[in-house]
C-alpha cells in the first residue's frame, strides 16, 4: 500500500486494498496503524478517505528500502512488463524517477545548470536557462522550503536520481505537456510518442519506446 502511495496521488481504502490484494477490512486496519505511526495521512472527501504518504522523508525511506530488498519473482509477461515502465519512468512521490530522471539529472549537471546529484544531498540550481527546462516551459522553481535539488537513489538504477523542487517541477511539466502519462493501476508513466520525440530531440532516448503503453 506505501508502494501504491509512492505516486504521489490520494487513494481511497478501497484502491489500496485492490494493490496490496487485501480485503477491505485488512486494508483499513493496516492502514489505521500506518496513520497511527505517521506513515499516511488521511483526509475526509464527502463520504470518502483518502490517504496519502505523510511527508516527503517517508517517500524517501521506501525508496531507499526498494533499492537494499530482493527482487520480486516475475510470475507473468504483465508483471515483467510493469517492471521494465518502473525501470523506465515512475512517480517517485513529487518527482520523477527511474533512467529517465537519472538521466536528466545527469545531463543538467553535466551541462552545469545543478550541481552534481550525490544520493540524500541538496544541491544548488545556477540556471534555469537550459534546452530540456525551455520545452517543459520551466522558468521558475516551485515556492517552498525544501531544497532546490536533491539526490534521491534510485532503487532500479543504483544512482541518484533528480529531487528537490526542481525535480517536481520536471515531473508535473512531463505530465503537462503529455510527454508522459500515469497509469491507472500503478505509479509507473508511459512515455508517449509525443515525449519520445521530444526526449530524441533533446538526445535523452534511454531507450525509452520500450515503455509506450500497451
Amino acid at each position: 500500500m506505501l508502494l501504491r502511495m509512492m505516486d504521489g496521488q490520494a487513494h481511497t481504502a478501497r484502491d489500496l486494498a485492490a494493490a496490496a490484494r487485501l480485503r477491505p477490512s485488512a486494508a483499513t486496519a493496516h492502514l489505521r496503524r500506518l496513520v497511527d505511526a505517521r506513515l499516511v495521512s488521511v483526509t475526509a472527501s464527502g463520504r470518502q478517505k483518502l490517504h496519502t504518504l505523510a511527508s516527503p522523508e517517508v517517500a524517501t525511506a521506501i525508496e531507499a528500502l526498494a533499492a537494499i530488498s530482493p527482487l520480486l519473482p516475475v510470475e507473468s509477461l504483465r508483471a515483467a512488463r510493469a517492471g521494465t515502465q518502473l525501470q523506465v519512468a515512475r512517480a517517485c512521490y513529487s518527482h520523477l524517477g527511474g533512467a529517465l530522471s537519472v538521466a536528466i539529472g545527469d545531463r543538467l549537471a553535466a551541462d552545469g545548470i545543478v550541481d552534481p546529484l550525490i544520493r540524500g544531498e541538496a544541491g544548488h540550481v545556477r540556471t534555469l536557462d537550459h534546452p530540456l527546462l525551455s520545452a517543459l516551459a520551466i522558468t521558475e522553481l516551485p515556492a517552498g522550503s525544501g531544497p532546490a535539488v536533491r539526490g534521491c537513489l534510485d532503487w532500479t538504477e543504483a544512482a541518484p536520481h533528480l529531487a528537490g523542487r526542481l525535480g517536481s517541477a520536471i515531473l508535473s511539466a512531463l505530465l503537462d505537456q503529455k510527454w508522459l502519462l500515469r497509469r491507472p493501476k500503478d505509479r509507473a508513466l508511459n512515455i508517449t510518442d509525443l515525449g519520445n520525440a521530444r526526449l530524441d530531440e533533446l538526445g535523452l532516448t534511454l531507450g525509452a519506446r520500450d515503455s509506450r503503453a500497451a
